[in-house]
């Protein structure tokens, strides 16, 4: 994934917009998040497929499902800057 991610730690989410290529080219799929400050971020390829809905937990509990329950790996991980944390990639 490119790092441009990065840049949307510590903005605020007003908006989520969804596109589909009806007509199959790509981006296929596409999610738009727009930020408080008049900025958005952009999420596409040929296949989302989207949980339930929010769940409970931070980093932690996210590393420990995706390693447990989905078999893979976290590659990358970006935190705001007042976190004295290293960022994992």
């Amino acid at each position: 994934m490119k790092s441009g991610v990065r840049e949307t730690i510590g903005k605020t989410i007003m908006e989520v917009l969804v596109g589909y290529n009806r007509r199959g080219g790509d981006p296929v799929n596409q999610v738009f998040l727009v930020f408080e400050d008049g900025t958005y971020f952009e999420f596409w390829g040929a296949q989302f497929n989207c949980a339930g809905g929010v769940d409970r937990g931070g980093a932690a509990a996210v590393i420990a499902y995706v390693e447990r329950s989905c078999g893979s790996e976290v590659v990358s991980h970006y935190r705001e800057a007042r976190d004295s944390g290293a960022d994992r990639d």
